[in-house]
């Protein structure tokens, strides 16, 4: 794979610096082309003036039991010529090392799983340089209960096929493989959280172990504006109970770790984090929780390359990891 920005296609970003370039550069969790609008409808001249931000699926987060709009927007990078694709929107339930396997299609206005790209007026055909958007919203299904959820998007184009089934994954480094080198996927793992609180608690978010064997894990707290404090990361399954606390570093520049945990091989489960501050949350702070798997002496190629030093974790001083997930945080004056 080419380390260029040499994507030539559609491109849904990962991050607002995401210029299409192979492997994404962190974070890979926070697409801002995945936008929730609530029950609006967005407008095109908003869509077009908030390409480089702000994000805002930020100020639209989904709310249960109303009626939520999620928009996909585009780019089309190709040099010369027009491109047309369609886009389908999954979720999953939100979490650290995401099951690929939860995966479920979401529905647009008007009934379909795969929407076309269009631009301003309409149009299918996508000059170069153009920003397009799904033709219809997808919409979030009013029956899912409250929680935390990730959603995916991918293009489906005639230089990029993308099928609608989804592939399947042997190994987390296999999975991570494919998020880091396909510009056209996007992945959105935020959620709106209030702020001036002290104490968070954070349910339900899903691990898993897509390895045949045995795996240890590593999760880590950061953020932006946070005071110091800690995090206990939890799970009372008992194939695989573990309580881990990471301390918070003021002013919140730092990641915390955990020791490690080993799951069990092909392990799905959740986890539960308690987030609690020295003092109050303020208002547009971020948490980001992470999960990561040391690499050991005898990794392959791949992972040896995908994998950076980290310091600090307890038991582990030297060590490469690599980042499987990623979850982050957003405070708001007021809760979603």
């Amino acid at each position: 794979m080419n380390a260029a920005a040499n994507w030539n296609d559609i491109l849904v970003r990962d991050n607002f610096p995401d210029v299409g370039q192979t492997p994404t550069a962190d974070p890979v969790w926070e697409s801002p082309d995945i936008i929730p609008f609530g029950s609006d409808i967005l407008d095109f001249g908003l869509l077009e003036s908030s390409y480089d931000g702000p994000d805002l699926g930020l100020s639209h987060p989904i709310v249960y039991g109303r009626l939520n709009r999620i928009y996909v927007r585009g780019k089309n990078l190709r040099t010369g010529c027009p491109s047309s694709g369609n886009v389908r929107l999954y979720y999953a339930p939100g979490g650290l090392l995401l099951d690929p396997r939860a995966w479920t299609p979401l529905t647009a206005e008007g009934g379909g799983t795969a929407v076309p790209f269009t631009v301003r007026g309409g149009a299918r055909e996508i000059p170069p340089g153009q920003i397009c958007v799904s033709r219809s919203a997808f919409l979030w299904p009013s029956q899912n209960p409250p929680g935390h959820y990730c959603t995916i998007a991918t293009v489906d184009t005639p230089a990029h096929p993308m099928p609608a089934a989804l592939p399947t994954f042997g190994s987390l480094v296999d999975y991570l493989n494919w998020v880091r080198y396909n510009p056209n996927v996007g992945w959105r793992n935020i959620d709106v959280i209030p702020c001036r609180q002290t104490r968070y608690v954070l349910s339900n978010l899903a691990i898993a172990n897509l390895n045949n064997t045995p795996t240890r894990f590593v999760f880590g707290i950061s953020g932006t504006d946070l005071p110091a404090g800690t995090a206990t990361f939890s799970n009372t399954d008992q194939q695989a109970p573990f309580s881990l606390t990471a301390q918070i570093y003021a002013p919140g520049t730092d990641e915390g770790y955990t020791r490690s945990i080993v799951l069990p091989a092909n392990y799905s489960g959740t986890v539960t984090v308690v987030v609690q501050l020295d003092q109050p949350l303020p208002c547009d702070a971020r948490i980001v929780l992470r999960a990561y798997n040391p690499v050991t002496a005898n990794a392959g190629k791949l992972e040896r390359r995908l994998a950076v030093p980290l310091t600090g974790v307890p038991e582990l001083q030297d060590a490469l990891f690599l980042e499987l997930g990623a979850y982050t945080f957003v405070a708001s004056p007021s809760s979603p």
